[in-house]
């Protein structure tokens, strides 16, 4: 099997353009600009697929980490900047607490 594979693919003029103008000002042909914007592109949608099944309870956030290709400390990052709020209080980190310096 092949390392790439060249495909077709239809995009509006106006579309086109912008990308056009992307690779102008990062000295960068037009192949090359599309494989960065659909590498950047699909990082993202996983990163928010993820998001969204860790939110709904679907997955774990170690899972969503792993699915997303992140590290579960940049997870817990990506999650906080997309506004989402832990339902973990700071009476369960001091009970958290106070159960480990009993150990």
């Amino acid at each position: 099997m092949r390392e790439s594979q060249a495909i077709g693919i239809r995009l509006e003029n106006k579309f086109l353009n912008k990308i056009e103008t992307l690779g102008k000002e990062e000295n960068l042909d037009r192949s090359t600009t599309m494989r960065l914007l659909l590498e950047e592109g699909y990082s993202s949608r996983m990163k928010k697929k993820a998001a969204k099944d860790y939110m709904s309870g679907k997955i774990t956030i170690s899972s969503a980490a792993e699915k997303a290709r992140l590290t579960i400390w940049e997870m817990e990052q990506f999650l906080i900047l997309n506004g989402f709020k832990s339902q973990y209080s700071i009476q369960d980190l001091k009970e958290e607490i106070a159960g480990a310096k009993k150990k």
